[in-house]
């Protein structure tokens, strides 16, 4: 009985507790925020928070800080009610900056809530293979031009103007021209500088391209005038098989030998870091061994050594040192005119996985009918164009490049770069490809 007692007693002590704070903080005045700072992005941007008060409150704002707008900057609170305050922040088009408003009421005086927004000066970009400019357009001979470059930019207010110096070279260029006046951006925010060339090309060839905007050098970007034909195209559809690294996801493969796959085989798991059709190197193994199969792959005619199948793509190189021989993949025959020699304006897209991986893919001619790059025969190479390649991993980026003078004695090679070769032995390294066409 004394326990039950105890027990009752305990609760109205609890309860008669619990009503007196209640009545307390009823009593009693306050002033509460529900934050203690807001950040702004550049552009002008309204964010909330709210007020819960006894009484009369208000938001002061210094008058050095009258880029900050707040609404509605004074209210009446119950003690109950949250009320909602909205900060707006008008486009910054400056550096960084930082403000403070302050809350006062019911007794509370400056309670501060600190302001930041971002930095609103206008930047140049670049585009995602890390390079100013771009071609949008062709330039396709006996035709007029309506192609023109893209600068990306950021954080614009839409009226900027900048002078632009362009200088036209290389055999194709005859007959473009470039405007040689101050040039608008396109809109406000994020978006392009676009630069429009005109004229009529005349020779096919190579066009180089160099750009200077308000006196700050852009580099320069090297295309074509073409003739508007595609002689290679290889986006390695039917590559079903192999862990899918640039996904960084599993995938699946046969469960058969390299001498009886076929694409209708019945599959079995493959991780990540596994190649397709069983690790068998494509344009070596499963080209001598199944010559089937690799006909129906879409590989008929091209060569090449230490290369694997991925689902969508090819692997060039291996994770372990691979002797005498470059990750490599070589075209057939160039298909030109017997006779004539062509400028090619050669693009693919390209990725890495993890370490190891080059810095650079190389791109250039062989003879035709070579099997593979090796020690012994990389001097064949030539017309060869290093393209710098330090990029973030798994994510594909489009690069391209213009290889000269090329006859249909020639096959086009992608490869591992020359500096894998370490001491006479080439060394671990992966480069993943996809989607290569060739024009001219």
């Amino acid at each position: 009985m004394k326990y039950y007692k105890s027990y009752n007693l305990y609760l109205v002590f609890a309860f008669v507790l619990f009503f007196s704070n209640c009545e307390k903080e009823k009593s009693e005045s306050f002033l509460k925020r529900n934050v203690e700072q807001l950040s702004f992005d550049y552009i002008e941007e309204s964010k909330e928070f709210t007020v819960r008060a006894t009484g009369d409150w208000s938001i002061q704002i210094p008058d050095e800080d009258n880029w900050i707008k707040v609404e509605p900057q004074s209210g009446t609170g119950d003690g109950n009610t949250y009320q909602k305050v909205k900060v707006t922040c008008i486009r910054n088009t400056s550096e960084a900056r930082k403000g403070t408003i302050y809350l006062s009421g019911s007794s509370q005086q400056n309670v501060p809530i600190k302001i930041n927004q971002n930095n609103g000066l206008f930047e140049w970009a670049t585009h995602s293979n890390g390079k100013y400019l771009a071609l949008e357009g062709d330039l396709t001979v006996g035709k007029t031009i309506t192609a023109k470059l893209k600068v990306p930019y950021r954080k614009a207010v839409g009226d900027e103007k900048f002078p632009v110096t362009i200088e036209l070279s290389g055999k194709g260029a005859t007959g473009i021209n470039a405007p040689t006046g101050p040039i608008q951006v396109s809109t406000s925010g994020d978006g392009f500088l676009y630069i429009p060339l005109n004229g009529l090309t005349e020779t096919q060839g190579l066009v180089e391209i160099a750009v200077k905007i308000d006196n700050q050098d852009f580099g320069t970007m090297q295309t074509i005038a073409g003739q508007g034909q595609t002689i290679i195209k290889q986006s390695f559809d039917n590559f079903l098989w192999g862990g899918d690294c640039i996904a960084n996801k599993d995938g699946i493969t046969s469960i058969k030998a390299t001498a009886e796959m076929a694409l209708g085989d019945e599959t079995i798991l493959c991780a990540v870091g596994t190649n397709g059709a069983n690790g068998s190197g494509v344009t070596s193994t499963i080209r001598t061994s199944n010559p089937t199969f690799y006909k129906s792959i879409g590989l008929e005619g091209w060569l090449g050594v230490r290369n694997y199948m991925r689902p969508g793509y090819i692997q060039l190189g291996a994770a372990s040192a691979t002797a005498t021989e470059f990750g490599s993949i070589l075209t057939p025959a160039l298909p030109i005119p017997t006779g004539e020699n062509k400028d090619l304006l050669v693009t693919f897209k390209a990725a890495l996985y993890n370490n190891p991986g080059p810095s650079s893919i190389l791109v250039g001619l062989f003879p035709k009918a070579v099997q593979g790059v090796t020690l012994a025969n990389i001097n064949s190479l030539t017309n060869k164009v290093s393209i710098p390649f330090n990029v973030a991993t798994m994510k594909w980026i489009e690069v391209s490049c213009v290889i000269k003078a090329a006859t249909n004695a020639s096959a086009l090679t992608i490869m591992l770069p020359e500096d894998t070769n370490q001491n006479g032995t080439v060394q671990a390294s992966r480069l993943y490809i996809d989607d290569i066409i060739v024009t001219y």
